[in-house]
C-alpha cells in the first residue's frame, strides 16, 4: 500500500484533493460541447414527447418507430430535464424538438448543437460528484480519498462513455454505489434497497444486485421481507402506472433485453450461466457464513465486483458504457489490492479498444465540430481488417477481457475464502 501512495504521489504532481476535483471537472466541461454519439440524442427523444404531455409515450415509440425506450425513471427524469432546461434556453426546446424529426447530420447542422449538447450532459456532472461523495464515505483517510479522486478524475472510460459518448449508465452505477453504502449503516438499510430500486427504473441492471443488499442488510426473516418490499414495490409501482397508459409497449425493453438472462442447454450459454450461478453462489455463500458485524465495505466492495464481472461476461464488448457499471468499485479494490493496478489500466485499455469498432464512436466522436470530416476517418476496426480479418478484432478484444476479467474474479473469490479475509477482514 506504502508503494501504491508513492506512485500516486509522483502522478498527482503534489495536487490535493480539491485541485484534483478541479482537474476533473475541467477534462468533464472541454469535451461535452463537442463530442456525441447518436444515442446522446435518443436518449432526449421521447422524453421531449413525453414532457410535452404525450402519456402514452412508450405506445408511440413502439408504434411508429418499433422500438423501445429506457425504463419509466429514465424517462421522467430527462423530461424534466428538458422542461427545466427548455424554460431557461428556449433553443434547447428548439433543439430537442427537433430530435423527433430530422437525422443525425442534419441535427449536427443546428446553431444550439453545442449549447444543447453541453445541456444534455450536464445532469451527468452532478452524479459524477455524487459518485465521488459517496465512495468517499467508504473510505478510512484523506490518502485513500485522494488516491480514488485521481483515478476517476482522469478514468477515460468515465470520460468517454459519459461525457464524450453521451450514454447515462453513470446514473444507476451511482445508486448501486449508494446501496453499497447504505447496506452496512445500521438503521437505515432500507435505503439500500430503494437505491437498488431506484437504479433499476432507470435501468434493469441494478435488480441483480438486490439479493446481496437484502442477505448483507437483514438480520431476520422479517426483515428480509420488510425490506425485499422496499427493493421491489417501487419498482412495481413505476411499471404499474405506465403498463396503464401503454400496455404491453413499457414491458418492450424486458423482452428485448431477455437474451442477457436466457438461459439454453447450447454449450456456449450453458457453460456461461453456469460460471455465473457458481460466481453468485459463492459470494452469497460467503455472505451466509459471516456474522453482520463482520461484514465491512472491504468485503462488500469484494461481493459487488464478482458479481458485476459476473454480468459482463454476457455483454456485448463493443458496448463501452455498460462497463461504466463496475469502474467506481474497482478503484475502490484497487486501493486494497495495489497489484491490481496494471491488470486495471489493461482492462480499461480492453474496454476502450472494443468501444471504437465503429466510425461514430471512434474519431467520429468529434462529428459536432465537422461530422464530414470526423465521420470520414476510418474506426479503429476498419484500421485492423487491413492486417487481419475483421471477426478477429472483435474476438481478440473478447477473449482479452474475458481472461483479465475472469482471473480477477477468481482472485477475489480466493480472497474471500483464505483464512485471512473469511470471515473477517480488516474494516476500511
Amino acid at each position: 500500500m506504502k508503494k501504491l501512495f508513492n506512485n500516486i504521489q509522483i502522478i498527482n504532481g503534489g495536487f490535493n484533493i480539491k485541485q484534483w476535483l478541479i482537474i476533473s471537472l475541467l477534462l468533464r466541461l472541454i469535451v461535452m460541447p463537442f463530442t456525441a454519439h447518436g444515442d446522446v440524442f435518443f436518449i432526449y427523444k421521447f422524453p421531449h414527447i413525453f414532457s410535452h404531455g404525450e402519456w402514452d409515450t412508450y405506445g408511440i415509440a413502439a408504434e411508429q418507430h418499433n422500438i423501445f425506450y429506457y425504463p419509466p425513471l429514465t424517462l421522467i427524469f430527462f423530461a424534466v430535464v428538458q422542461f427545466i432546461f427548455g424554460f431557461l434556453f428556449p433553443g434547447f426546446e428548439e433543439f430537442t424538438h427537433a430530435l423527433r424529426f430530422l437525422e443525425t447530420k442534419a441535427i449536427y447542422k443546428s446553431e444550439y448543437l453545442y449549447l444543447s449538447l453541453f445541456l444534455m450532459k450536464l445532469p451527468y456532472l452532478f452524479f459524477d460528484c455524487l459518485i465521488v461523495l459517496t465512495c468517499w464515505k467508504m473510505l478510512p483517510n484523506d490518502k485513500s480519498k485522494l488516491i480514488f479522486t485521481v483515478f476517476w478524475a482522469v478514468n477515460p472510460l468515465v470520460i468517454y462513455s459519459t461525457f464524450m459518448f453521451g450514454q447515462f449508465d453513470l446514473i444507476p452505477a451511482f445508486f448501486v454505489v449508494l446501496a453499497c453504502y447504505f447496506s452496512l449503516q445500521r438503521g437505515r438499510e432500507q435505503y439500500a434497497c430503494l437505491s437498488i430500486a431506484s437504479g433499476c427504473i432507470f435501468k434493469l441492471f441494478p435488480i441483480v444486485f438486490l439479493p446481496v443488499v437484502l442477505l448483507t442488510s437483514c438480520r431476520n426473516v422479517r426483515d428480509f421481507i420488510r425490506l425485499s418490499l422496499y427493493g421491489v414495490v417501487p419498482v412495481l409501482l413505476f411499471y404499474g402506472v405506465f403498463y396503464l397508459i401503454s400496455g404491453e409497449a413499457v414491458l418492450k425493453l424486458l423482452f428485448e433485453t431477455s437474451f442477457l438472462a436466457k438461459f439454453s442447454f447450447e454449450l456456449k450459454i450453458f457453460f456461461l450461466r453456469f460460471c455465473q450461478a457458481s460466481a453468485y453462489f459463492l459470494v452469497c455463500l460467503h455472505i451466509l457464513s459471516s456474522s453482520r458485524e463482520q461484514l465491512n465495505y472491504i468485503l462488500l466492495i469484494q461481493y459487488f465486483m464478482v458479481i458485476y464481472l459476473a454480468i459482463s461476461w454476457g455483454l456485448p464488448s463493443y458496448s463501452t458504457h455498460y462497463f461504466m457499471w463496475f469502474i467506481p468499485f474497482f478503484i475502490l479494490y484497487i486501493q486494497q489490492r495495489p497489484e491490481w493496478k496494471k491488470p486495471f489500466y489493461l482492462l480499461l485499455l480492453t474496454i476502450f479498444l472494443a468501444g471504437l469498432k465503429s466510425r461514430p464512436s471512434c474519431i467520429g466522436i468529434f462529428a459536432p465540430v465537422n461530422p464530414e470530416f470526423f465521420l470520414s476517418f476510418p474506426s479503429l476496426k476498419d484500421v485492423t481488417g487491413f492486417v487481419f480479418d475483421l471477426k478477429t478484432y472483435d474476438m481478440t478484444i473478447d477473449l482479452l477481457y474475458k481472461g483479465i476479467s475472469g482471473l480477477l474474479l477468481l482472485t477475489i473469490i480466493k480472497n474471500l475464502y483464505t483464512p485471512l479475509n473469511k470471515p473477517a477482514v480488516k474494516s476500511f
